[in-house]
């Protein structure tokens, strides 16, 4: 059993954190390595076991604990005031008093809460507990009861709430620590809190006690050291408006210092902290967060705490310290809009696909290397190594290819002294690449031609191939060499079908395109109308599986609409639980047959883990319900889709007018070009399509392991499945014994260690550094990024994290990170889209092009700006969003 009181000179096993606190625990730790802690004790959580029971006995802590999470605050208001009443018993003033006699000559103490749950990695409490300055041995008990107090503060339970810790527990211990009497204080960081650099410490410090800058009631002097050279690379003078210090009889004062203008620290003490906080840093492993003070030449470390908001990076990407840098897009966030960890199988299933196109295209897998390649699967993250990209093509032109997928990408490339990632010679495997491209993808450039020559045998001709692939693909079960091995398989004959079928319509359509806006250059810049045709001239066009999507569950709605059933009782009853009226039979094999086609799609479909609509189809039941109580008369997707047909067939008349006018020539190329685009520009999202479609057939071999490893206790449960390897799998599969359980905790642990991050930054480099875009102008009241939908158009605002957290009601604009194939039906009631994350080809921008919906992309923290209810008017031609009511405040009639 722990001691009531443990001294910071205690020799024995350090306690658990639910004893002294994390604060105290890491005092305890920082003492044990010799670390400069002023001398003091922990009053460990059994000390305060007598205070608990009186609080627990209470009418008010009975509210407390069954009052809902909504009365949490209001219920906890009626605790702190219980603390007031609590005094120490003759057995803790002995305790105490002997502690304090221990200390011997020290008169003045710092006293702090320190709570079990605080100074964690995943959670900090900033604010949430109390600290007292100055306390001397007579005003001890009243100093101790106060920081006890802080454990009943309503803003701690609400924060307990918000992340999952127990609020029917009050635990907390309290550090006595001798007070420094400081002449400068402050705080330190050891990475760059607003750039993830962990090659930088930073620090801010003030006159007097440290209490002024943790509080923020001064603007600190701040000081940038390069933790590898030592060097002081930035130092910004703070207005140091006030100071407090210690009175000589305790208690502190406050009271400004003259020395507005001069730094508070020097070179020397700059370095000596760096190399001190770098000490704790390794002993963490992990960045840390001080708080320190300088009496005269003395430096003190008077706390010491994991920092919670920072990006790890995985060890795949990082660089040592003081090596070249090398940068980073994150491809799952930047081509696929994917913002959450691809699960373990999911990242090994890719791993595999990756490899077998490397081997296709390379002869080998150097350009998947863990540590050296250009493409890294690490982390639940798709990143490529635009550092090597560079050593092929110019950073403005990699910034110029990028823009259709990510506006923001490109202009962080454009802004960004880009110098110090360019120091890599450029890989032997680029150069095999390049050479294996135009000599070993065998037949390409010859089927493209034949396409080109001859569209409609091409069509019908691809449609055939990939039945009979994806037939022979179905037919292919697990057998003895296992589930990798049939991974492995799947992968690699989707390969063949990409490269030899699927790619000619793909690469035709993106090629005619470009070579359309070529040839109407001069003239789009001259007449908007003919770039406003250029932007219709590939809309609503045949063949595209996504837009087919969103048509075919519109027609679910529309076939219960039309037998009069369109209430919400009657769709979820006839599609989730099977129980329908005779007039429902359309309705219900619509829905049949759209769950045959799309049932293996939904939101994050790339990864192996993620539900697909069949397997939770609630979500889809949502958009149905959505769908069929669209005003009669309204605009349906249907209507939008031919509306779109007409626009682009008037666009294409005009341009056949306006290339006539250009010549013969221009006219014929124009005709062609046209003609392709029409046959193949629809097929540009297929090649996502069928990959999904045999990710899903690996899934449901997956599943069916995970639900006989929960049966047989093997695993906690069917999901957790995917926390393994497909050989992982496959070995426990073989082997009774093998604990699998283990494999996957091993297989998480970084993963877990991402549970904090909220986004995944664009770009970073392999020093954890996050490169962000510059701020743009913008007038008062707008927001800005890349108009990539045209069209203006007013309407509330709705934002989304996911597709099925709220419903988004007709004429509501969609606001989200970014979008995937899953959230494709819900760009029907949306009146317009906002992305943070988009390009001109990316998902969301597309999908919003083919339904005739104003979208912007590129708009940084759009997510966190705008909110639920407040108009606004998105201009998608010229990528504005206008804030016509005040933030925060709700459009007049929507929902708050």
């Amino acid at each position: 059993m722990t001691a009531p009181i443990i001294a910071f000179t205690d020799t024995g096993p350090l306690p658990a954190i639910s004893a002294v606190g994390g604060k105290g625990y890491s005092l305890l730790r920082l003492c044990r390595e010799d670390f400069p802690v002023p001398p003091g004790f922990v009053l460990t959580t059994r000390f305060f076991e007598p205070w608990v029971r009186q609080v627990r006995a209470t009418d008010a802590w009975k509210a407390l604990v069954a009052a809902p999470a909504r009365d949490m605050a209001t219920a906890a208001a009626a605790l702190p005031p219980l603390a007031e009443a609590l005094a120490l018993d003759a057995d803790q003033t002995k305790l105490l008093a002997e502690a304090l006699e221990a200390l011997g000559q020290w008169r003045l103490f710092a006293v702090r809460s320190s709570s079990p749950e605080e100074d964690l990695a995943g959670a900090s409490f900033a604010g949430g507990y109390e600290t007292i300055l100055g306390a001397t041995r007579e005003t001890m008990e009243r100093a101790v009861r106060r920081a006890f107090a802080s454990c009943l503060n309503p803003r701690v339970f609400v924060y307990k709430r918000q992340h999952g810790f127990d609020t029917s527990q009050a635990r907390i211990a309290v550090v006595v620590q001798a007070q420094v009497d400081a002449e400068v204080a402050g705080v330190g960081f050891s990475l760059d809190p607003l750039t993830n650099d962990y090659d930088l410490a930073v620090f801010n410090a003030n006159w007097g006690l440290g209490e002024t800058v943790v509080s923020g009631l001064a603007t600190p002097d701040q000081f940038t050291v390069d933790k590898v050279t030592g060097k002081v690379v930035e130092t910004v003078i703070g207005a140091k408006q006030t100071s407090y210090w210690l009175l000589p009889n305790g208690g502190t004062t406050e009271r400004p210092d003259d020395r507005h203008d001069e730094a508070t620290l020097s070179p020397d003490q700059l370095r000596h902290m760096t190399a001190t906080l770098s000490r704790i840093e390794a002993l963490y492993q992990c960045p840390m967060d001080i708080e320190w003070a300088w009496q005269g030449d003395r430096f003190s470390l008077l706390q010491a705490r994991p920092i919670t908001a920072w990006l790890p990076l995985p060890e795949e990407i990082r660089t040592e310290p003081g090596a070249p840098r090398l940068l980073f897009m994150d491809a799952t966030l930047a081509i696929q809009g994917i913002q959450e960890p691809l699960s373990v199988m999911g990242q090994d299933f890719l791993t595999v696909f990756f490899r077998r196109v490397a081997h296709r295209l390379l002869g080998d897998t150097a350009i998947l290397d863990p540590r050296h390649g250009m493409v890294r699967l690490a982390g639940g993250r798709l990143y490529s190594c635009l550092s090597y990209a560079f050593t092929m093509a110019s950073p403005e032109g990699f910034a110029g290819f990028i823009a259709n997928m990510d506006s923001m990408v490109s202009d962080i490339l454009r802004d960004t002294d880009l110098a110090p990632y360019r120091r890599v010679a450029k890989p032997a495997f680029l150069e095999r690449l390049i050479r294996r491209l135009l000599t070993h993808v065998p037949g390409l450039p010859l089927r493209n031609l034949a396409a080109a020559l001859a569209p409609e045998h091409a069509a019908a001709s691809y449609h055939r191939k990939v039945a009979a692939a994806l037939a022979a693909m179905k037919a292919v079960t697990p057998d003895a060499t296992g589930l990798a091995a049939y991974a492995d398989r799947l992968a690699g004959d989707f390969l063949e079908l990409l490269l030899s079928v699927l790619a000619t319509p793909l690469l035709v359509g993106i090629l005619t395109k470009s070579r359309l806006h070529r040839l109407f250059a001069a003239r789009a810049a001259a007449d908007s109308t003919v770039a406003d045709d250029l932007a219709h001239i590939d809309q609503a066009l045949p063949h595209n599986i996504t837009i087919d999507m969103g048509l075919a569950l519109y027609d679910v709605a529309a076939q219960f609409r039309e037998a009069g059933l369109g209430d919400a009782a009657t769709i979820r009853r006839s599609l989730l639980a099977g129980e329908y009226q005779p007039r429902a039979a359309r309705a219900v094999a619509a829905w049949q047959d759209f769950m045959e086609r799309f049932g293996f799609r939904g939101p994050r479909e790339l990864d192996l883990a993620a539900p697909r609509y069949r397997d939770a189809p609630e979500t889809l039941c949502k958009q149905v319900v959505a769908l069929a109580a669209l005003p009669e008369g309204g605009e349906t997707p249907r209507t939008i889709q031919q509306r779109s047909i007409e626009r682009r067939q008037a666009a294409h008349a005009r341009l056949g007018e306006t290339a006539r006018s250009m010549g013969t020539l221009a006219h014929v190329e124009y005709d062609l070009l046209y003609r392709l685009v029409e046959h193949f520009g629809g097929y540009r999202e297929n090649h996502k399509y069928y990959l999904v479609a045999i990710i899903s057939l690996v899934r449901e071999h997956v599943r069916k392991a995970g639900r006989e490893l929960a049966r047989a206790g093997r695993l906690d449960r069917e999901e957790a499945v995917f926390d393994l390897t497909l050989a992982d799998l496959d070995r426990g599969l073989a082997d009774p014994e093998c604990d699998l359980r283990a494999l996957g905790a091993a297989n998480t642990v970084f993963l877990r260690r991402l549970g904090h991050v909220e986004e995944f930054p664009h770009l970073v480099d392999s020093r954890g550094r996050i490169l962000r875009p510059k701020a743009r102008p913008a007038k008062e009241g707008e927001l800005s990024g890349q108009g990539v939908s045209p069209g203006t158009v007013q309407g509330p605002v709705k934002v989304l994290h996911s597709p099925d957290e709220k419903p988004l009601l007709p004429g509501e604009v969609l606001v989200a990170r970014a979008t995937d194939p899953g959230w494709t039906p819900l760009f029907v009631n949306a009146a317009a889209i906002v992305l943070e994350v988009g390009g001109m080809l990316q998902h969301g921008s597309l999908v919003a092009r083919e339904y005739g919906k104003p979208c912007v992309a590129g708009v940084a923290e759009a997510t966190r700006v705008l909110r639920d209810g407040e108009l606004v008017e998105v201009d998608g031609s010229w990528g504005r969003i206008r804030r016509l009511t005040p933030p925060g405040e709700p459009a007049s009639g929507s929902d708050p």
